[in-house]
């Protein structure tokens, strides 16, 4: 929110806030209204004329819409209130708080679900928090629950053998299927770029990929299917992680032969039964730019 008098407490940050929030939400979807807003006396723009995402601040507490502050009346909402507060980076949460106008979002309530499990004893489904998000309500949910049936022990988590073929996840079996469907399809690949300024020891910086590599089976995993049936068979951890290097340092198109291997890593596909579904490239641009 700009204008002239961006700044100002005079109103109060959070009815600013509430009073936007009301408004927008009778115009826009749910998923589109914002968490929070913050007065400013102008939008922060880069040397092009374009928005400076960057430097524009992080929203404080009156940035979000908030109703008014009764504190936690027992055990289960003083929980609850400390949970949020963590999740969403907020100072202070009151019973009347609304998880999602807090700033709280899907992945966030899965996290919830997950530290709720452990604190209270309760494993809630997901739709009774978005069916019930004000913190007393959904408080008054965990009572309901504990009192049918008490705190539930959740069983404990299991480590599968790896002497046996390994089940695909969900997501394991959508790639599988993708690949078989498109074997060049970089719909998939999350390319990333670093610039290393300084010296590099590059027997340090391929250890630390190595020793990543190794602790994550994540990295590791392929997908094989010898009878037609798909399972994941994991890589051994010494196998390192793989990387081509190459030396641009005497290229008078150094930048633009930097931008063609960039393309075309991105575009090159991966074998999802050979794999790693991970690789890298050192591209050296001078001996302190890689």
């Amino acid at each position: 929110v700009c204008g002239p008098e961006a700044g100002s407490d005079e109103d109060g940050g959070g009815a600013l806030a509430g009073a936007l929030r009301a408004h927008v939400s009778g115009r826009l979807p749910d998923y589109m209204v914002p968490s929070a807003f913050v007065r400013l006396a102008a939008l922060p723009l880069t040397p092009n004329g374009k928005l400076d995402r960057k430097a524009l601040p992080a929203p404080a507490d009156d940035a979000y819409a908030r109703a008014a502050y009764e504190a936690p009346r027992d055990a289960i909402e003083t929980a609850l209130a400390e949970i949020w507060a963590e999740l969403l980076g907020v100072e202070r949460v009151g019973r009347h708080d609304h998880f999602f106008e807090l700033g709280g979002h899907s992945l966030l309530a899965v996290q919830l679900s997950s530290r709720l499990s452990r604190a209270v004893g309760v494993e809630l489904p997901l739709t009774r928090l978005f069916a019930r998000p004000v913190l007393a309500d959904l408080a008054e949910s965990i009572v309901e629950v504990l009192s049918r049936s008490g705190p539930q022990d959740l069983p404990a988590i299991a480590t599968v053998s790896r002497n046996e073929p390994l089940v695909l996840s969900f997501a394991q079996q959508r790639i599988w299927f993708l690949a078989q469907l498109d074997e060049g399809s970089t719909n998939y690949h999350i390319p990333l770029a670093l610039r290393l300024r300084g010296v590099l020891d590059r027997g340090a910086w391929q250890r630390s990929l190595d020793r990543l590599f190794a602790r994550h089976e994540a990295l590791r995993s392929v997908f094989v299917a010898p009878e037609g049936k798909p399972w994941v068979e994991v890589l051994p951890p010494d196998a390192g992680l793989p990387v081509a290097e190459h030396d641009l340092r005497d290229r008078p198109d150094a930048e633009a032969a930097l931008l063609d291997l960039c393309h075309e890593e991105a575009r090159t596909p991966f074998d999802v039964a050979r794999g790693p579904l991970i690789r890298g490239r050192l591209i050296g641009m001078s001996d302190e730019q890689h």
